[in-house]
């Protein structure tokens, strides 16, 4: 079942921290997951938050890379041979007027994400190439229907700069009541509004985030459970084995066993 629009080349990039300066022969989309930067398109200078997407056209010089405290950000990126160019503008999933977006809406993004990662796994068996175009192409979708768009009022934007604080400072124990006030909120306000915006308790939010990283730390490092749980500031080792079978959905030495990255065959 060809889509129509095959992909290249898909790439995963963890903690990516180099900078490109270049122009490029194909047509490129590198889906910012985690982390802030830097995007110059012709001329002009975006400074964004992940989730983001930011597009490389055929021939056109860009600049780009992670800024921030931590000097780095997690990418995923799809590279498409410049011929399927007029199929994707075609689709409206490349817009010239549009090289660049924020995803606001994350949760199905995110499982889409961590489907199309299953499935590149899985090529190292069986390789499946229209199951990952279409996976490629579902994925850019998804990021364009979340696309995120200009805060509608002052609550919205307070609740998108805790946010934004909150998940850059994701190890630190958060006083969600004094944040909000810090930002001229009150505490009911807040939750209201937060759960109006965000979708999940801020609590919960805050876990979710440490717990992706976690899933990172089990499949890129050898460090035990214990180890990821103390630099992820957990102070009991069970409490976090239990926090992230629940979130996750199975225990970590389970998820490490199943998704610990070995060489391609």
């Amino acid at each position: 079942m060809p889509s129509g629009i095959p992909v290249d080349s898909v790439g995963y990039i963890s903690r990516k921290r180099d900078w490109m300066r270049r122009s490029f022969s194909t047509f490129n989309f590198s889906l910012i997951l985690s982390g802030e930067g830097s995007y110059t398109f012709r001329g002009e200078t975006t400074q964004f938050q992940a989730p983001a997407v930011i597009t490389q056209w055929p021939g056109e010089h860009v600049e780009y890379g992670p800024t921030g405290e931590s000097g780095a950000w997690e990418e995923l990126y799809f590279i498409y041979a410049p011929e399927t160019l007029p199929e994707l503008t075609r689709r409206n999933l490349a817009l010239d007027r549009k090289p660049f977006w924020c995803v606001r809406r994350t949760t199905t993004m995110q499982e889409h994400a961590s489907h199309l990662l299953e499935i590149l796994w899985g090529a190292r068996r069986t390789v499946d190439p229209d199951r990952i175009d279409r996976a490629c192409e579902a994925l850019i979708v998804e990021t364009r229907l979340g696309e995120s768009r200009p805060p509608v009022d002052r609550d919205e934007a307070v609740i998108r700069t805790i946010r934004d604080q909150v998940r850059s400072h994701c190890l630190e124990n958060h006083n969600f009541d004094e944040l909000a006030r810090k930002h001229g909120m009150s505490p009911s306000t807040f939750r209201r509004q937060w759960a109006r915006f965000v979708h999940a308790p801020p609590a919960r939010y805050v876990m979710t985030i440490r717990m992706r990283e976690a899933c990172r730390m089990l499949v890129e490092t050898h460090l035990t459970v214990a180890e990821i749980a103390h630099d992820l500031n957990f102070c009991d080792p069970l409490y976090f084995s239990r926090r992230f079978k629940e979130i996750v959905g199975v225990p970590a030495t389970a998820y490490r066993a199943t998704h610990e990255a070995q060489p391609w065959a």
